[in-house]
This record gives structure tokens, sequence and C-alpha cells, in this order.
């Protein structure tokens, strides 16, 4: 089973969205995938709301998809305890469980495991950390944005001492570009020129369609498949699954 966290210790960078449309698109390309949503605020879980399919909710106790939500097109979650309700703030994750369950999906077959982490690096986000395999950083075309990098970066170091074979970075991915706007191309080139080859090629376009398919609780490749985040969204997908062109 391979796996992703997508991690930022600054939010608002489109990590969520990001989360979903990648595991999404996934299953769509015909994986069998699970998306783990370790952000206590539950925005992946609530922005899928719309994606439900409880006829596919497994009942044997036995199975490590009985604690999961069955989403459309043969996508799992494994929901936010914060979704529904406001958990302690002092409250952290079950760390064994997590492991013992990741490792329990990968022999049930599942491809791969999506885990979107919290826009801060908690107990949530070293969770995420160790689970995963491999880190996916979006970063919004900005200024601001190598500042808040760099520091990511500087954790995930950090967290391949303390995890070994984990949280190796896959890449950075940019959301929010409007390349009708000079800045843009600037922070992109200032991107390339400190990433190099870790900086992926897809780009994610702002397009304010993300809005409404998340009010309808859909990723876009449900909501509006022919809108430019989707074909966005698409591109990155090819580049997980088969690398630069």
């Amino acid at each position: 089973m391979r796996s992703i966290a997508l991690a930022n210790q600054k939010g608002g960078v489109g990590k969520t969205t990001t989360a979903v449309h990648l595991a999404h698109g996934l299953a769509l390309a015909g994986a069998v995938v699970v998306l783990i949503d370790l952000d206590p605020q539950g925005n992946a879980t609530l922005g899928l709301e719309g994606m439900v399919d409880d006829s596919g909710n497994v009942s044997d106790p036995e199975s490590p998809f009985s604690v999961l939500q069955a989403l459309q097109d043969h996508l799992w979650l494994l929901p936010s305890p914060g979704a529904r309700r406001n958990i302690d703030r002092g409250t952290v994750p079950d760390t064994r469980k997590l492991l013992a369950l990741r490792d329990a999906l990968a022999e049930a077959g599942v491809d791969w495991m999506i885990v979107d982490c919290p826009p801060r690096m908690d107990a949530w986000g070293w969770a995420g950390l160790e689970l995963c395999e491999r880190v996916l950083l979006p970063v919004q075309s900005e200024f601001f944005a190598m500042h808040g990098l760099s520091q990511m970066i500087q954790t995930l170091r950090a967290a391949r001492k303390q995890f070994p074979g984990r949280a190796e970075l896959l890449g950075v991915v940019p959301t929010m570009v409007d390349l009708r706007e000079s800045i843009t191309h600037e922070v992109l080139a200032n991107l390339r020129r400190n990433l190099g080859e870790k900086l992926l090629q897809s780009l994610i376009l702002r397009d304010l369609t993300f809005v409404e398919a998340a009010s309808h609780g859909q990723t876009l490749f449900r909501y509006r498949l022919d809108a430019k985040g989707s074909l966005a969204y698409g591109e990155l997908v090819r580049e997980v699954l088969h690398g630069r062109t």
C-alpha cells in the first residue's frame, strides 16, 4: 500500500481540497483508496458528506473497513472525530490504533492511503507523518510561500529521523494559482530555483467552483468534471501515478 500525507504548517493553502481530490481521483483511476481525516476540524469529512454511500458500509467487526465510511466510487473515509462535535483541546490521536489500522488496510488490499493533516504540526500532524511513506506539500503561490515551506521541510527532516522510512518528501504542489497575475510567475520561478525536481509540474488553478462543490459535499470530479479545477487535479493524479512527463 502506498501512503501520502497532505501537510503544511500554514493554513489556507488548499491542503484539504488537495487531499480529497487526490484520494477521489486515485479511486476513479481504479484504485482502492482510503482517506483518513486527521484534522480535528473535520473539513475533509464535512466536504464529502454528499458522497456518502451507506449501502457500501461493512458490518463485519473483524474487517478494517468496519470503522470506515463508504463513499461513492469505491472510496473510503475514516472521519475526523471533530466533524460532528467539539473535541477537547487536549485530545490526542491514538497512534497505535492508527498504525494497526494502516497495517490491516494494507493486508486487506488497499492500494492508497491519503491522510489529511491539520494546518499545524501538533500531535495530529505528527501522527499523519508517522503513518505515511510520502508527504505532499501544497503551497499557495504567494511571496510568503518559501518561508512557510522551509519550516515544513525542516519538520520533515526531524520526522524522518524519528520515523525511519516515513515522511519522505514526494513533492510540492502550487495551489490557488492565477496565471494572469505577474506575481504568480515570479513566485513559481522562485519555487523552481529553490526546489528543482521537488516542485511538481501540476498547477492547481484558482477556481471558485471548489467552494460550490464543497458546499454540496462533493469533489469537483463529481460536481463539475469540466471545471478547470477538475482538470488541474486530474493532472496531479496523473503525475502522482506516473511521474513527470
